[in-house]
């Protein structure tokens, strides 16, 4: 810029300056810092932020990324099967069922208890069909504490019967299934 150009410019500014008064140059002021604090501290703020979330949604990715190998999903079935108890606990299941029983004050009369295998896989299903009578709270006190202590336990049926609206007692028919490792 020639000296002639910078010698108007501020002849101009002072000129405006006296025409407007010192609020306008208060306002022109802080202008210019919001424009300096936009550049100098807002602007690098968000390039970091860019930054982190691009490293975020890279983490994630290596997170979800699944195992294509088969042999990590054979672990993880020998593992699963691991857990599982031996079939010669069966014994061990009932004597469970029966404990459940008589602490919620009745007695298990009778069963069905069924093993069912297919075809040469290491599982085995043993089903058990137990009819029940007494009132809900307990065949449902029995029922969790047949669960919690079987965690190997899922629970196929109920099947609850009452006469009588009024009557507090109830026919309940539960069917039980346990997985097991096959011998």
């Amino acid at each position: 810029m020639s000296a002639m150009n910078q010698a108007l410019l501020n002849a101009h500014v002072r000129y405006q300056l006296q025409r407007h008064g010192w609020l306008t140059a208060a306002g022109l002021l802080l202008l210019l810092a919001a424009l300096a604090f936009q550049w100098l501290l807002v602007e690098p703020l968000h390039a970091g932020n860019e930054d982190l979330r691009n490293e975020l949604s890279a983490q994630r990715r290596k997170q979800v990324q699944k195992p294509d190998t088969q042999e990590d999903s054979v672990k993880r079935q020998a593992a699963f099967y691991a857990t599982l108890p031996d079939s010669s606990d069966t014994l061990r299941a009932v004597a469970v069922l029966n404990r459940a029983a008589k602490a919620g004050a009745f007695t298990l009369s009778n069963g069905e208890y069924r093993i069912a295998r297919q075809g040469n896989g290491p599982l085995m299903r043993y089903q058990i069909t137990v009819p029940l009578h007494t009132d809900y709270p307990h065949v449902r006190a029995w029922l969790v504490q047949v669960l919690n202590q079987l965690p190997n336990a899922a629970l196929d049926e109920v099947s609850l019967k009452r006469d009588d609206a009024a009557a507090p007692m109830l026919d309940a028919k539960l069917r039980l299934t346990l997985f097991m490792r096959a011998p």
